[in-house]
């Protein structure tokens, strides 16, 4: 048989369309298995085994193609059906109709999986990703009153306006705190820019005297330092809700925004008086943390709410104002938490469509509920209202942590990292949920940046030390202790320092003190000491401790590394039934 002759039996016996239809049936299985994986939970592996499994028999197929042949009476050796019986050319074209069915089919599964992954894609970038030719910073402005008294005034316009632009979806907008960071420092624009990562800047000016204000707004497109529009306003002051609205619409014009009906929510008016009682006791919480600072800036914002019981904005910066104080133990715990909850209540009712509401809700179940599901239930309405929204992104962070799904906990955090890049708190977070996820390379490179924007906060130096005592780099880990502020922390991670050390004395004697001067404030830190150093009785004690006192620690207890050798304990586990937490 000559070369021709074989390649006209192999298409008489259907090897090639046999051959065709397997390919694409396998095309069509393999699609499909791709698809249910994930939804069904399939291992990995079985869709490699399967694949080779397919390989594997091909060639027998092929063979099968060749030596056997479907009559009307079965299959039989193809050298046993007469000429003149077979057929081939019947049995060819059903594998031709098998082939356009099954290519038919394969194109939509391949339609269906594409819009799916992009689905996802799109799901990530909207969420997740950065847009730098549309972001933004809104420096404060300047105060240019004649006696220089009305800088809560200017910051707090400043605010509102970068309040405004957050809401609009397609924008980029640096966090208050990364933006209000180089007030009166003296940066030129280009190096602000090249730190936030931004592609324009609104920079601007308030003068007020008497019931007028002029407000003044420069926009700076920062790639050449130009100029790319200004505008000056001079209106009756209550006339202050309505100039928000008007640079926030303006520099979305200028910047070639969507400009639908309501993509920017117009700014809900209140009183003029309650306006500037409100921005006086903001201003104070924001930039002081000592009691007196706190009790005031409630004074304030009392005064506000006196006026107009429904501004919600006022509502939530004093629910935060209480949840600080009760950190702080100024005021009790049961009251405090009380007041709080009546506040996000109150706050509920007067605007429902709040994002900030939601976020702060958020915090409370976290806190006084444990009731992290709820928690991430509660930001992520906050995030349908203001993708934007951080307070809320944070909250999201957080309860994607704690209920394990570290990889979309880090993904919030580079958003966040993002719109509030010179936050030292960002990176003490990202840096804490590396910790906790045992990526020490990457926890590290963050604290440092985190000490590096804030040398003197509190904590990090103690997360900075954990992070070298996991890596055994004891030594460093004591020089980076000594520059902790607060003493408990000290004290704790200086006891399991000196253990690993062999230095059993200091150890003890860190240990002491930490349990006599802070054991109330401390007991979860003095629990996580006794699990390092492998007394089990003591660990559990503490850890009852820490129950009693409400030691906000705990909701950490399931992801921290000191604790990782008790987890699977009936007594941890019955532990952690009694915590209450509810995922």
């Amino acid at each position: 048989m000559n070369l021709n002759d074989f390649f006209n039996e192999l298409k008489r016996r259907n090897v090639f369309k046999g051959t065709v239809s397997y390919l694409v049936f396998s095309w069509v299985l393999l699609q499909v298995i791709a698809i249910l994986t994930p939804i069904i939970n399939a291992p990995v592996w079985f869709g490699k085994m399967l694949l080779i499994i397919l390989i594997v028999l091909l060639p027998v197929w092929i063979c099968v193609s060749w030596f056997f042949e479907i009559t009307a009476e079965g299959i039989k050796k193809t050298k046993n059906v007469p000429k003149d019986k077979s057929i081939s050319q019947k049995t060819g074209q059903k594998f031709n109709t098998f082939i356009i069915v099954f290519l038919a089919l394969a194109i939509l599964l391949l339609f269906v999986d594409r819009f799916r992954l992009r689905s996802e894609k799109n799901e990530t970038t909207i969420a997740l990703v950065a847009k730098p030719e549309k972001s933004i910073a809104v420096l404060p402005f300047s105060d240019m009153s004649s006696n220089n008294q009305q800088g809560y005034f200017a910051d707090g316009l400043a605010e509102e306006v970068l309040n405004s632009l957050v809401k609009i979806n397609e924008l980029q907008v640096t966090s208050r705190t990364s933006a209000f960071s180089f007030k009166n420092k003296g940066i030129g624009l280009a190096k602000i820019a090249k730190t936030l990562h931004v592609a324009y800047i609104l920079e601007g000016s308030v003068r007020s005297q008497d019931s007028i204000i002029r407000v003044s707004v420069n926009l700076v497109e920062t790639k050449g330092d130009n100029s790319i529009w200004s505008h000056t306003w001079e209106k009756e002051l209550k006339n202050i809700f309505k100039i928000q609205n008007e640079i926030a619409e303006a520099i979305a014009e200028n910047l070639q925004l969507r400009i639908l009906d309501k993509i920017i929510p117009k700014v809900k008016e209140s009183n003029t008086d309650a306006y500037a009682l409100f921005l006086k006791g903001r201003y104070i919480y924001q930039n002081n943390s000592n009691e007196e600072s706190l009790l005031q800036s409630e004074k304030l914002l009392k005064q506000s709410l006196a006026i107009d019981s429904t501004y919600v904005a006022a509502l939530i910066v004093l629910g935060n104002n209480y949840h600080s104080q009760n950190n702080y133990g100024i005021i009790d715990f049961e009251k405090g938490k009380e007041l709080t909850y009546q506040v996000a209540e109150r706050a509920i009712k007067a605007d429902s469509t709040y994002a900030e509401t939601y976020a702060f809700m958020s915090l409370l179940s976290l806190e006084y509920e444990n009731d992290i599901g709820k928690a991430g239930k509660l930001a992520n309405k906050a995030l349908l209202l203001e993708p934007n929204n951080i307070t809320a992104l944070h909250r999201a962070s957080e309860v994607a942590f704690l209920q394990g799904r570290i990889e979309d906990a880090i993904a919030i955090h580079k958003k966040v990292l993002a719109m509030d890049p010179v936050n030292a708190s960002n990176y003490y977070s990202m840096a804490n949920t590396y910790y906790m996820a045992k990526k020490l390379n990457e926890a590290e490179i963050n604290i440092k940046e985190s000490v590096r924007l804030d040398p003197d906060q509190n904590v990090a130096y103690s997360l900075y030390a954990l992070i070298l005592m996991r890596q055994k780099r004891y030594n460093e880990a004591l020089e980076i202790i000594k520059k902790e502020p607060l003493e408990g922390f000290r004290l704790h991670i200086e006891a399991m320092i000196y253990d690993f050390l062999g230095d059993t004395e200091k150890s003890d004697a860190a240990l002491e003190k930490l349990i006599n001067e802070y054991q109330n404030s401390w007991s979860y830190q003095i629990a996580g000491t006794y699990a390092v150093l492998k007394d089990e009785e003591k660990m559990y004690y503490w850890l009852e401790k820490a129950r009693t006192y409400n030691d906000l620690g705990l909701i950490e207890l399931p992801n921290e590394p000191m604790f990782e050798p008790y987890r699977n304990q009936v007594r941890f586990k019955d532990f952690m039934k009694k915590l209450g937490y509810k995922y």
